[in-house]
């Protein structure tokens, strides 16, 4: 029967062996802080409804033509998009 001191040393190695695989990278693996994560998701949101606000509004296609931009806001819109 293997000890609970042993398993630990067990584990311990076979984490240290997956850490030293070529491309193991133990960064990715860990959890975001939850309030970076929310800030993410609400500025993501924000972003997608800037999109379909701006394909809804009529100045926001003038100015897509004006530039020739596919991406390009109206001032109202640019200024809400940026948090203003």
């Amino acid at each position: 029967m293997t000890s609970e001191r042993e398993k630990r040393r067990i584990a311990r190695e076979g984490a240290q062996k997956l850490k030293n695989q070529a491309g193991w990278d133990t960064s990715k693996f860990k959890a975001k802080d939850p309030m970076e994560k929310l800030q993410e998701l609400v500025a993501k949101e924000a972003a997608e409804g800037m999109a379909k606000a701006g394909e809804e509004c009529e100045d926001c296609r003038k100015t897509r033509e004006e530039l020739n931009d596919e991406t390009a806001l109206c001032q109202t819109h640019l200024a809400k998009a940026m948090g203003f």
